[in-house]
């Protein structure tokens, strides 16, 4: 009997999920977004650290999304995405992490919730694929503003020096084809270009930051043929 499709739980706006996606359309793996409630979390009922992205590989559970792409990795080893190599291994995975513990909250995040165009764009992306019934689809936009009004902070302050992230990408790019210098894509590429290419091809604000930049430009380009784009969650 054929295995079913991976579950994927998501949130369509997490960097993290849109990470985890890319991998597995890189590596043609198949799976079906299920979309979790963020107060309810009904739908992942059964973890205890109760956050996206989960994956459930028939009956197989994997949380966090470098746990998650390392997982992938083993279980679909072609093509791979981190290198045999112990210290390639090891440059390739403090970018992943850099992109984790900074980028991702101080650019992805940044720009979906710092500028109120793209704000308002990313609460109704939320709205349109969460489980929310009548009155919270009609709610959470009218309460937004309050409800993420840490968020908006943080993020507004962060959108303020998100050029400087772009830099440090371009210096992680190094002279090399992918990030860490490496020959071929790696989960760290896929990371930061998951969170990239929602930017860009969703046409948000800050997508010109990036397209001015051509190393960045011509790094995303060399991706995009092997992994699906930024609108991957949305359509």
């Amino acid at each position: 009997m054929p295995e079913s499709p991976i579950k994927l739980y998501a949130f369509a706006t997490s960097p993290f999920v849109q990470k985890v996606a890319a991998v597995m359309d890189y590596k043609k793996i198949p799976y079906t977004p299920v979309f979790v409630h963020p107060q309810k979390k009904g739908e992942i009922q059964f973890s205890q650290k109760k956050q996206v992205p989960i994956i459930d590989d028939n009956g197989t559970i994997v949380e966090d999304s470098t746990d998650i792409a390392l997982y992938l990795d083993k279980r679909t080893p072609e093509p791979g995405i981190v290198p045999a190599d112990a210290a390639a291994r090891e440059k390739v995975l403090a970018i992943e992490q850099w992109f984790d513990e900074v980028f991702a909250g101080k650019f992805y995040v940044a720009c979906r919730f710092g500028p109120p165009a793209n704000r308002k764009r990313t609460v109704q992306a939320f709205v349109d694929t969460s489980p929310f019934n009548a009155l919270e689809r009609i709610g959470l936009p009218l309460l937004s503003g309050y409800l993420l009004r840490e968020v908006i902070r943080s993020a507004t302050e962060n959108w303020e020096h998100a050029g400087e992230q772009l830099d440090e990408l371009e210096r992680k790019l190094g002279n090399g084809p992918f990030l860490a210098e490496q020959p071929q894509p790696t989960i760290a590429d896929f990371a930061v270009f998951a969170s990239l290419s929602v930017i860009t091809d969703l046409q948000l604000e800050g997508a010109g930051m990036i397209r001015e930049r051509k190393r960045i430009v011509e790094w995303m380009d060399r991706l995009r043929p092997l992994t699906s784009d930024g609108t991957r969650l949305y359509s």
